[in-house]
């Protein structure tokens, strides 16, 4: 599971736009590792977090958290 979500970030990072402002990302995680979710080019943190925990929470009944969240220009 763990190589699977170092595959989904490196390519977050390779297909990001180019732009002149930022953009964040962030990647969550179930308890068990069985469920996962990602957000990709929000203006504000808070916003990519709640994208990609509803993502993962979506996918199971087990708590998510969130792992990384990334801040790209």
């Amino acid at each position: 599971m763990r190589i699977l979500l170092l595959a989904v970030a490196s390519a977050l990072c390779l297909s990001a736009p180019a732009s002149n402002t930022f953009a964040w990302g962030c990647i969550a995680v179930s308890d068990s590792g069985n469920a996962y979710g990602y957000s990709t080019d929000f203006t504000r943190r808070g916003e990519a977090e709640d994208r990609a925990l509803d993502q993962c929470t979506s996918r199971t009944d087990e708590i998510c958290e969130i792992q990384e969240c990334n801040e790209d220009d």
